[in-house]
């Protein structure tokens, strides 16, 4: 028995032998530093978490020694986290940020040592996700804003922004729903679309990215076709609404859409949407060489995060630096100059 004991002990050590060299020959391989990001997104299912991963499985692959971590939290949570010490990346829309700041929307209930933790906050660089889109049925009669006089319109969930984004864009088109000239109602977009289509309704606002998923199943009942605010009204858009000078219009080539949709959805010509800058959020005291690697790992790889997500296809990085509401981070800056986003 005890000769069988030392004949197993003998075994063991023999082994530990033989792997211990490999354990060490794979510690020096791995990078030094090694360094998790939390990320808070917005959901499980949301696009920030699919750029996360695929973010972090690009950290890997170009051995940088990072790796990211998507949790769930939601945008207003997340930015708290990041201000506690919590979370270390976090996207959030360039006016929402303001709104933190000056202790406004959302977060206007937040105590003043969590607003001092936002202003602690940096860019890392900014991503174009979700757009505002307005869509009629394409046998409409309807082609432009200022045709919306007189129709029943839905803008989206009840208290959202794309609301009150929405009467004002319409206002500087000409049609005031304030004064009733369009009569706006709120509905989730999905019922929207249904009663698009049923003609209970003549248009509606749709919040989200190209292919858009409610869009894509309701134009396979009816067609559909976009509408555009006019190109030149963004600085009367601006002037208009709080935080206004973070909001862009995006063009989408016509093209882009038919490939998006095929014939089910139509465009007279390129389509403009309303958007404004998501923002991945940093803390000021990340070191610089960290920031930078993040940044230029991103980038590098930018393909690859634009397969994870349709919401992510239209990712720019003509686009990293535009109407951002907040400092850049020093590693933030030297890599986007790099690329010459800046």
């Amino acid at each position: 028995m005890i000769r069988s004991n030392l004949h197993t002990l003998g075994r063991i050590l023999g082994l530990a032998a033989l792997v211990a060299p490999c354990l060490v020959f794979s510690t020096l391989l791995r990078p030094a530093g090694a360094a998790e990001f939390v990320m808070a997104t917005v959901s499980l299912t949301s696009e920030d978490f699919q750029l996360a991963m695929a973010w972090s499985d690009l950290l890997t692959q170009r051995n940088t020694g990072m790796r990211i971590t998507p949790v769930a939290t939601g945008t207003v949570k997340g930015l708290r986290n990041m201000a506690q010490g919590r979370a270390d990346l976090s996207l959030i829309g360039a006016p929402h940020y303001l709104d933190a700041v000056n202790r406004d929307g959302s977060f206007k209930e937040d105590p003043p040592s969590m607003i001092e933790g936002y202003k602690n906050l940096r860019v890392l660089f900014a991503i174009d996700t979700g757009m505002g889109q307005y869509v009629v049925r394409a046998d409409s009669p309807i082609h432009t804003l200022a045709d919306l006089k007189g129709r029943r319109v839905s803008i989206g969930r009840p208290g959202g922004n794309a609301g009150r984004v929405s009467v004002s864009l319409f206002k500087v088109h000409g049609a005031d729903a304030e004064r009733g000239e369009v009569l706006t109602e709120y509905l989730d977009y999905g019922p929207s679309l249904d009663r698009l289509g049923n003609g209970q309704i003549d248009a509606t606002l749709v919040w989200g990215g190209l292919p858009q998923a409610g869009i894509d199943q309701a134009s396979r009942n009816t067609p559909l076709r976009f509408l555009s605010p006019d190109p030149g009204s963004l600085t009367a858009l601006q002037g208009a609404i709080s935080n206004g000078a973070h909001y862009l219009y995006r063009t989408i080539p016509a093209g882009r859409i038919k490939e998006a949709y095929g014939a089910r959805v139509a465009s007279d010509g390129d389509v403009v949407f309303w958007t404004f800058p998501f923002m991945v959020m940093v803390r000021a005291d990340l070191p610089e060489q960290a920031a930078y690697t993040l940044c230029r790992t991103f980038w590098g790889g930018v393909d690859r995060v634009r397969a994870s997500s349709a919401a992510l296809a239209l990712i720019d990085q003509a686009n990293a630096a535009s109407g951002l509401s907040a400092e850049l981070h020093p590693g933030a800056r030297r890599c986007l100059s790099e690329l010459g986003a800046l």
